[in-house]
């Protein structure tokens, strides 16, 4: 028997290159099975489903609130939308430079200028099905006065990074209280919410009264920490350190005002023996603009009259007049103290020691820093201060010519023109800011005049008056502080003044 020759499967091609029509219907047939047969099983299956797309990529968010120094700090790391845990991130803590306003990172919150627990590389997981975090981050009470530093915050996951920083708000006693004023000028001189003003820069927009962590209605008005004492009869600022008595006495001589002093520390009022009149800066601390009736004090002071009161401080310039605060305004002035001319003030008593500044010209000051950049920083208010008014520069501020500012708002563009050009003029810092009545008050030193204030760690400061961030509560006027006296008032929002711009603090 001659054997079989197989079928081929195609047909050879007919004349003309044609494979027939039986050809044709045997390829697709085989075909056909050839797919049926790829499940596997014999029988035929599913094909798989395709695997899941990748997470979507993107950066995370990272949300910090402010936090006042010691309480925990809560970071919320949330992925990109649509994404879901678990996803472990890694995360990290950072001084955001050397520089004042900038927190210190440490181990342990015992250590003296820590203000956080350094974190490297810790890792936060995001749990199955979620799609944030939450990690805390412990943060340490101020020992002393700082300003309100920053750190940063930076987070890590797939490759990408994000960098978020936070402010840690100063709670160390002995530092400045805000002035209390929360509105701004506009350009037409009107007061307006801070919001809506079109003159940036102003004292409303900063300050313990702009942070919600401290400006809580029940320990006393926007920015002031008050509690009673002493069952009522004193009050405690927490913001200063400072025992104040509560009420106040009648008008009364320089001499009976000393000898309710001696009368309160007599009677141990409050549990205190060291009751004195206060200095200028302390009285001047607790008076608050933004009450615009009656006496300019919160009343959690109790019974205040709204005139002036003694501090027991002697006017550099003439030792027979003594510095008064006057509580129907708030300005800051010197009255005579001596007889024939002796006048009537009403008293507040304060309890505590005050702080000494040292003479005019000494080449110590503990109390000031010279970074030898055109810089100052204060230790007792943690404030940097240019060591120049504007327009002076030099080792002595004596090359160029102090800068006179017509106006409110082109004293505030300035500070903004600075920051434009930190590397310059800015000294390596992009946050100068015109300081509030208070910060800028903090400068005078009562025991000079011509100028008022400590002449070898801020040399060439001129005669004159200086503008503040701060308006009054009378549309069209501002607060200034003139360092010919030490004086501190208030004028028209136009006006030739000079500037020296502030930093940190705030």
């Amino acid at each position: 028997m001659k054997p079989t020759t197989p079928r081929p499967l195609v047909a050879p091609p007919q004349p003309g290159g044609r494979a027939n029509a039986h050809s044709t219907w045997l390829v697709g047939l085989m075909g056909a099975a050839l797919i049926a047969g790829c499940g596997g099983g014999g029988g035929g299956g599913t094909p798989p489903p395709p695997p899941p797309p990748p997470p979507p990529k993107g950066p995370l968010t990272v949300a910090i609130d402010p936090v006042v120094a010691g309480s925990p700090l809560s970071v919320r790391i949330s992925l990109v939308a649509g994404a879901t845990g678990p996803a472990d991130i890694s995360y990290s803590t950072a001084a955001v430079g050397t520089a004042t306003g900038d927190a210190t990172a440490g181990v342990a919150c015992a250590t003296a200028g820590v203000d956080f627990i350094t974190h490297t590389g810790s890792t936060a997981t995001v749990p199955a099905g979620a799609t944030s975090v939450t990690v805390p981050i412990v943060t340490c009470s101020n020992t002393s006065v700082e300003p309100n530093e920053r750190l940063e915050v930076t987070t890590s996951f797939e490759g990408r990074t994000t960098s978020t920083r936070v402010v840690l708000i100063n709670n160390g006693p002995g530092g400045l209280n805000d002035t209390g004023t929360t509105q701004c000028l506009n350009t037409t001189n009107t007061l307006v919410a801070c919001s809506a003003t079109d003159i940036a820069g102003q004292d409303g927009s900063t300050g313990r009264d702009t942070h919600a962590l401290t400006n809580d209605a029940a320990d006393g008005r926007v920015g002031f920490a008050l509690v009673a004492a002493g069952g009522g009869a004193c009050v405690q600022d927490q913001v200063t350190g400072l025992l104040w008595e509560a009420g106040a006495a009648t008008a009364v001589t320089l001499a009976a005002g000393l000898a309710n002093a001696d009368a309160a520390n007599a009677a141990a009022r409050c549990g205190r023996t060291d009751w004195r009149l206060p200095t200028p800066g302390e009285l001047m601390s607790v008076v608050d603009l933004g009450v615009t009736s009656g006496a300019r004090i919160d009343p959690k002071f109790g019974t205040t009259p709204a005139a002036s009161f003694w501090t027991g401080t002697a006017y550099a310039g003439d030792t027979r007049a003594n510095w008064v605060v006057d509580f129907s305004s708030g300005a800051v002035a010197f009255e005579s103290a001596d007889n024939p001319l002796a006048k009537t003030f009403a008293t507040r008593l304060v309890a505590g020691t005050a702080a000494a500044d040292t003479d005019c010209t000494t080449a110590t000051t503990p109390r000031y820093t010279d970074h030898g950049n055109g810089t100052v920083t204060d230790a007792r208010t943690g404030l940097m201060w240019m060591q120049c008014v504007e327009g002076l520069s030099g080792a002595s501020c004596g090359t160029g010519t102090a800068t006179s500012y017509a106006s409110f708002s082109t004293a505030l563009a300035r500070a903004t023109a600075v920051n434009a050009d930190a590397a310059g003029a800015g000294k390596s810092f992009g946050d100068w800011r015109v300081p509030n009545r208070s910060e800028l008050a903090s400068l005078v030193n009562t025991r000079c005049e011509r100028p008022a204030i400590q002449r070898t760690r801020f040399p060439g400061t001129p005669n004159a008056s200086t503008w503040t961030s701060t308006p009054a509560s009378v549309a069209g006027f501002v607060w200034y502080v003139d360092f010919t006296t030490g004086d501190v008032g208030l004028s028209g929002s136009a006006g030739n003044r000079v500037l020296r711009l502030v930093r940190a603090g705030q």
